[in-house]
C-alpha cells in the first residue's frame, strides 16, 4: 500500500512538473492488437446556457473466422446566447476482418467523420470519408505485415476532392533472441486527393536487452512524418491572379527520437535504479501552393520551425518495512528556431522584414530539477510523508528585439502526517509551501519581476462508525505577489489572497435502506494590496461563498435515489478603508434529484438534476434547469 501513496505522489506533484511537450502518432488501424470493451455511452450536459451530448458506442465481436469491429462518437454542443449557436462532430469507422487460414487474412475498413459549426468561422464544415480493402499477412510468428488501398472524398471550404488512398502497416510483437528483444511499429499511408496530398509516415522501433535479472536496457528509436494540406481563403490578388477561390497550404511535421535507458533493479541490493537519456529533433515546414510576387507583404513568405531537445533522467528508489522513498533528477535543454523559407522574385525587404518577426520567436531554455518523496511507516497507525522538488529554468532568445529572457526558480514542499486514533476515527495535518521566483534579464521587462509565496495549511479527520460517517477538512491558505520593483504610479503594487474553506461531507443512516447525506463548505477569501517590506495590507475585495447540498437517499440493491435540496451564494464585497461595503449578491436554490444505478461493470447510469430560483442584486430574478446524465453499458 505504501508504494502506491508513493507512485501517487510522484504522479501528482513530481512528474507533471519535469515534462516538456510530447508528440505522439495516430495508432495502427488496420492491424488491432487489442479488441475494445463493448460499450455504449451517452452523456447529456445542460447547464447555465450551455447543453452539451456525447452519445456513442464501441463493438468488436468474433463469429467464428469473421472479426466485426464499429466505433461511433456523436458530440454536440448548443450555446444560447442573443442569436444561439450549435457545434456538430460525428465519427463512424467500421471494419470487418475474415480470416482464410492462420496466416492470411482480408477486410474492410469504412470510415465517415463531420464538423459542422454554425458559427461564421472558417472551417464552419468539414467532412472525410474512406473504403479501403485490406489484406493482414502473418510473415512469422508475431510479425504481421497489411497492405491495403480504397478510395476516399474530402470536403473543406465547399471544395470537395476526391481521391484514392493507399498504404500499409506492419508490426513486430516482441521477436525474441538470445540478447534481446525486438518489438516495432511502421506505418505508410498515402491520400492522393489532388490537387491535395495528405502523407503520414511512422516507424517505432523498442530493443530490450535484459544483461542479467536484475539489470535492463531499454533502446527506444521513432520517426515520423505527417503532412496535412487544407484550404484557406485566398486574398483578392492571389484570387485573381491563378483564379482561385482558396489557396492551399501544407503542414509536415517530422519527428526523430531516441531514447536510452538503464533499468537496475538491485543496485548495491538496496535500491532500484534508472537512467534514461533522450534526443528529440522536431521540424514543422508550413507551405503555401499559390504565391505571387504582386502580393507586397511579409506574410507572402512560408515559414519552417526547427526545434531540437536533450534531455537526461535518473532516479533511485529505495523500499523497506519502515521507509519507502525515491530521488529523481532531471536535465533537459531545448532549442527552437522561427525561419523564413525565401521565395523567388519576391522584394527583399519584405523578407528582411519577416525574417526578422520570425527571429523573434527564436529562443532556447535549460531547465533542471530535483524531486525526493518518501513515506516514514511510523507506526501500524502512524504514517508520515514529504515531498521535496526543486528546479530551475533558464529562457534565452537571441534576437535583439525579444526581451522575454528570464530566469525562474520554483520550490515545492509538502509534509502531511496521518494518525489513526481509534478503529473508526483517522486525523490528518498537511502542511504545503511553494516558492518560485521570476527574474527578467532585460530592464524593459524587469517590472514584471515577482516573488510568488503560497502557504497552506490543512487538519481535518475521517469517522467511519456504524451508522455515521463523515469526513471534515479546514483549510487556511495565503498567497503573497511581490514586485521586485514597485509601480511607480502606486506604492503598492504587490498584493495578497488568502483564504479560508471548510469542508463537510457527511452521512447519517437512517435504516436498512434510508440515509441522509450532507456535501457542502464555506469559502471566505480577501484580496489586499501588499507592502512587503512592512508586511503591511490593505483589503480592497472579499468573498463570501457558500454551497450546501442536503438530501435524502433511498438505496435498493445496486442503485439509488437522492432527493433534496441544492443551495449556493457569492457575496462580494468592496473596501472603505477597513469598513466592507456590499458589491453583489448571487443567490441559487432549488430542489435536485439523484439516480444512480451500477451493476458491477456492466451498466452504469447516473442522473443528477437541479431547478434554481436565482437572485441577483439589481436584477430581475430569475428561474433555470441543470441536468446531467451519463449512461455507460458494457456489453
Amino acid at each position: 500500500m505504501s508504494r502506491r501513496y508513493l507512485i501517487l505522489i510522484y504522479l501528482l506533484f513530481i512528474y507533471p512538473a519535469n515534462c516538456f511537450s510530447q508528440n505522439t502518432i495516430d495508432t495502427l488501424e488496420y492491424i488491432v492488437q487489442t479488441p475494445v470493451n463493448n460499450l455504449l455511452y451517452s452523456n447529456y450536459n445542460k447547464q447555465l446556457n450551455t447543453y452539451f451530448l456525447n452519445t456513442g458506442f464501441n463493438f468488436s465481436g468474433k463469429f467464428s473466422a469473421l472479426n466485426l469491429r464499429v466505433l461511433e462518437n456523436f458530440r454536440s454542443t448548443l450555446f444560447k446566447s442573443t442569436t444561439n449557436s450549435i457545434r456538430d462532430e460525428q465519427y463512424l469507422l467500421l471494419s470487418g476482418k475474415y480470416r482464410l487460414n492462420n496466416n492470411y487474412k482480408f477486410g474492410i475498413v469504412g470510415s465517415s467523420s463531420f464538423l459542422s459549426d454554425d458559427r461564421n468561422i472558417q472551417l464552419n464544415e468539414t467532412s472525410i470519408s474512406y473504403a479501403t480493402l485490406f489484406s493482414e499477412i502473418r510473415v512469422m510468428k508475431d510479425l504481421y505485415f497489411t497492405p491495403f488501398g480504397g478510395y476516399t472524398n474530402n470536403k473543406q471550404f465547399g471544395e470537395f476532392d476526391n481521391g484514392i488512398i493507399y498504404g500499409f502497416e506492419g508490426v513486430a510483437n516482441n521477436l525474441t533472441y538470445p540478447e534481446f528483444t525486438i518489438s516495432s511499429q511502421l506505418r505508410f499511408r498515402n491520400e492522393d486527393i489532388f490537387p491535395r496530398r495528405n502523407l503520414l509516415r511512422y516507424f517505432n522501433l523498442v530493443v530490450t536487452n535484459p544483461f542479467n535479472p536484475s539489470v535492463t536496457n531499454n533502446i527506444i528509436g521513432r520517426y515520423s512524418s505527417s503532412r496535412k494540406d487544407f484550404y484557406l481563403p485566398a486574398d483578392s490578388i492571389t484570387s485573381s491572379s491563378f483564379d482561385i477561390v482558396n489557396n492551399i497550404e501544407s503542414r509536415t511535421e517530422s519527428i526523430f527520437f531516441a531514447q536510452d535507458g538503464l533499468v537496475y533493479n538491485n543496485f548495491l541490493n538496496l535500491f532500484a535504479f534508472n537512467m534514461t537519456g533522450g534526443i528529440n529533433w522536431r521540424t514543422i515546414d508550413r507551405n503555401t501552393r499559390y504565391k505571387t510576387v504582386d502580393l507586397q507583404s511579409p506574410s507572402l513568405f512560408d515559414t519552417k520551425i526547427e526545434e531540437l531537445i536533450l534531455s537526461v533522467e535518473s532516479a533511485l528508489n529505495y523500499y523497506s518495512s519502515s521507509f519507502d522513498g525515491s530521488l529523481r533528477l532531471t536535465y533537459a535543454e531545448r532549442d527552437e528556431k522561427h525561419i523564413t523559407k525565401p521565395f523567388e522574385g519576391s522584394d527583399e525587404s519584405f523578407f528582411e522584414q519577416r525574417s526578422e518577426l520570425e527571429s523573434r520567436k527564436n529562443n532556447n531554455s535549460v531547465k533542471a530539477s530535483v524531486a525526493l518523496a518518501g513515506i516514514f511507516k511510523i507506526s501500524g497507525t502512524d504514517k508520515l510523508i514529504f515531498s521535496l522538488y526543486q528546479s530551475k529554468l533558464r529562457y534565452d532568445t537571441p534576437s535583439q528585439y525579444n526581451d522575454d529572457d528570464r530566469d525562474e526558480i520554483l520550490s515545492i514542499a509538502r509534509l502531511r502526517y496521518s494518525q489513526k486514533l481509534s478503529p473508526f476515527f483517522e486525523a490528518f495535518i498537511n502542511l504545503e509551501g511553494t516558492y518560485s521566483h521570476v527574474v527578467y534579464i532585460y530592464a524593459s521587462r524587469s517590472s514584471n519581476n515577482n516573488v510568488n509565496q503560497v502557504l497552506r495549511f490543512t487538519a481535518g479527520g475521517y469517522y467511519q462508525g456504524a451508522d455515521i460517517s463523515s469526513l471534515n477538512k479546514f483549510e487556511v491558505s495565503a498567497n503573497y505577489t511581490v514586485y521586485d520593483f514597485e509601480d511607480l504610479s502606486s506604492s503598492l503594487r504587490s498584493f495578497s489572497f488568502r483564504q479560508f474553506t471548510a469542508t463537510d461531507s457527511s452521512r447519517l443512516k437512517l435504516g436498512s435502506r434510508f440515509a441522509f447525506v450532507l456535501t457542502g463548505y464555506i469559502k471566505l477569501s480577501e484580496q489586499a494590496d501588499l507592502n512587503w517590506g512592512e508586511f503591511a495590507e490593505r483589503p480592497t475585495r472579499f468573498f463570501q461563498e457558500i454551497f450546501a447540498d442536503p438530501k435524502f437517499i433511498l438505496t435498493y440493491n445496486k442503485a439509488y435515489f437522492g432527493l433534496g435540496l441544492r443551495y449556493f451564494s457569492l457575496n462580494t464585497f468592496n473596501y472603505k478603508r477597513l469598513t466592507k461595503l456590499p458589491e453583489t449578491k448571487y443567490r441559487s436554490v432549488g430542489p435536485l434529484i439523484e439516480v444512480f444505478y451500477n451493476v458491477y461493470s456492466s451498466l452504469y447510469l447516473k442522473i443528477n438534476g437541479w431547478y434554481e430560483f436565482i437572485t441577483i442584486s439589481d436584477l430581475h430574478n430569475r428561474e433555470q434547469s441543470n441536468l446531467i446524465m451519463a449512461l455507460n453499458w458494457n456489453f
